[in-house]
């Protein structure tokens, strides 16, 4: 018997037939419509059953389509981390959170997948560098042979030692802070509260232009104390999740006259000006490369003199405009990171004053004079100091670093460095094999707020790590270095920031008293600070913007200043 062709013998309609598709122009809408619906089914066949992930447990939506944390981080805002750390409570350690990645909860398997070492091959994921709109810079680099010569040239300027020796650099621009608030205490504005974050971004700035041009825009004198250039840095920030999931709207956007971009897109102006400013410095630092004021034009040692003399790199990699990348993020990084670490440290101090109290007596033993002895602040002698280094410890953790998940691309055991990456459930004893080419991400925020390792982990609690028992304190401390990210991309300014950290609270507590005064009047002091209409959820991140920002309705952490006096 023969079948009639014509005579549809399926469900499917009959212009969704092979017989009837030949027959219809390639614009048909009917024809289009079958080609995206076999399109789509066919995807999800292969990300629901056909790949590699398909057992790795996690929800299906989320398999599918990209959709799922789409919802999470732009719909809802940043919120993709705690619906992550939601999906291990229900799914256990491994859990495929998108169609290409898979996420790990368990902390202790951090140092296999961020190795230390640089001959372990680990590439970026080029959809989470695409948030930095820099492929240029360190951070946005994907591969891991060509970030290990961008990163060789930059190490040295930001080592320990480096940090030391340009001390004076970070010195000058905390003692002009101080100055500044002394003189906004004795103001005609003095009663008027005043958001510290926008201070500290100022000197923060400061010094991170100094340390790279051997120029800054002084924005700690600045009335405003630059408000609006931390405003467009975060507001640079706040776009890089629209990046990674529409990254074309970036490309949109730059090829845009300035005048219309600047308008269409809030903050996009400020932002482009720094983007044109660092670019001309750079140009400029170029321009006077093998003459007398490549040296006469320099105080110190900067970070662009040096990437432009290093021999370690090509000359593709001294463009102007892949420095100008590597500018932008570094001004953007070491503007911001530094800034809300030092925030976050105001509040608690200010919130707890028995911990001030204590943390200022350590101070005034150490420094009876501060005005007396100008090594009385080198570094190495505060890092001594108990009390102050665990509180540093603590902001750092409060801090997070960077607040999402940082993506490794698994790559092919055929390749320079590479090797099979093996996960085995400590509870169930399940081994996950991962491979090449698979995304396997952890989260910092994660591990810094579990409380199997950081008890009552949401406390200011400066005193865990003045425990007597070493072996736990070793135990914490390994696991805060996740705050700085993994292995050999760990963050490049660690030792920059934690001067600053150690300088800052050092030198302000020093002669700044808190709360009501409280009868803790010392030697040398010049006033005291009081919170104002803040609490700790003005404090707490919210949400991540690959920094923590926190709720929505927050006005920071404002401060009243109070002198004591000429």
């Amino acid at each position: 018997m023969t079948l009639n062709t014509t005579t549809p013998t399926t469900l499917l309609p009959p212009w969704l037939l092979p017989s009837s598709l030949s027959s219809l122009p390639l614009t048909t809408p009917a024809l289009i419509l079958t080609l995206l619906v076999l399109y789509i089914s066919s995807l999800a066949v292969n990300r629901l059953f056909l790949s590699p992930l398909s057992s790795v447990p996690g929800p299906r939506l989320a398999a599918l389509t990209w959709l799922y944390e789409f919802y999470y981080d732009i719909i809802l805002g940043g919120q993709y981390v705690f619906k992550t750390i939601d999906l291990h409570k229900k799914y256990g350690p491994v859990v495929r959170i998108n169609p290409y990645e898979v996420h790990i909860g368990d902390a202790e398997f951090y140092s296999v997948l961020y190795p230390t070492t640089t001959n372990k091959r680990r590439d970026r994921w080029a959809f989470y560098a695409r948030q930095f709109g820099a492929p240029g810079s360190g951070v946005g680099t994907v591969d891991h042979n060509l970030h290990r010569i961008r990163r060789s040239a930059i190490n040295p300027f930001f080592s320990a030692q480096s940090v030391r020796k340009l001390q004076p650099v970070i010195t000058e621009r905390v003692d002009a802070l101080l100055r500044r608030l002394h003189a906004d205490a004795l103001g005609p504005d003095r009663q008027k509260p005043i958001n510290i974050l926008y201070p500290l971004s100022a000197m923060t700035n400061d010094i991170i232009n100094e340390y790279a041009f051997a120029r800054c825009d002084h924005l700690v004198e600045d009335p405003s104390y630059g408000a609006s250039v931390t405003d467009y840095l975060l507001t640079g920030t706040h776009y890089g999740k629209l990046m990674q999931h529409a990254s074309f709207m970036l490309a949109v956007v730059n090829a845009l006259p300035d005048a219309v971009s600047s308008a269409l897109v809030p903050g996009w102006k400020g932002f482009l000006r720094m983007k044109r400013d660092i670019y001309a410095q750079i140009g400029e630092i170029q321009a006077t490369q093998n003459t007398e004021k490549w040296q006469l034009d320099v105080p110190h040692a900067t970070i662009f003199h040096d990437l432009l003399s290093s021999k370690l790199l090509p000359p593709p990699e001294k463009s102007t405009r892949r420095l100008a990348e590597e500018g932008q993020v570094l001004v953007q990084a070491g503007t911001l990171t530094s800034s809300w670490a030092l925030t976050l440290a105001t509040f608690h101090l200010l919130d707890q004053p028995l911990l001030l109290r204590r943390l200022r007596d350590e101070l005034c033993a150490a420094i009876p004079d501060p005005s007396d002895d100008p090594g009385s602040f080198d570094l190495p002698r505060l890092e001594a100091l108990p009390l102050l280094r665990a509180i540093v410890k603590e902001t750092l953790r409060h801090d997070i670093g960077a607040a999402g998940r940082s993506p490794r691309t698994i790559p092919s055991v055929r390749e320079n460095g590479g090797e099979e990456v093996v996960y085995i459930d400590r509870e169930t004893g399940k081994e996950y094999r991962f491979s090449p080419g698979t995304v396997v991400s952890m989260t910092a925020y994660k591990t810094l707020t579990d409380p199997d390792i950081f008890e009552d982990p949401f406390a200011f609690r400066p005193d865990r790590w003045l425990d007597g028992d070493e072996g736990k304190i070793q135990f914490l401390e390994r696991h805060l270095t996740v705050v700085f990210g993994g292995g050999a991309r760990a963050c490049l300014g660690m030792w920059l920031a934690q001067a600053e950290i150690f300088l800052t609270l050092a030198k302000v507590w020093r002669v700044w008293g808190g709360g009501g005064g409280d009868g803790d009047r010392r030697e040398g002091d010049v006033g005291f600070m009081r919170l104002y209409e803040t609490t700790a959820r003005d404090v707490r991140m919210a949400a991540d913007f690959f920094i923590p920002i926190p709720w929505r309705g927050t006005k920071g952490v404002r401060v009243v200043l109070e002198s004591y006096g000429e």
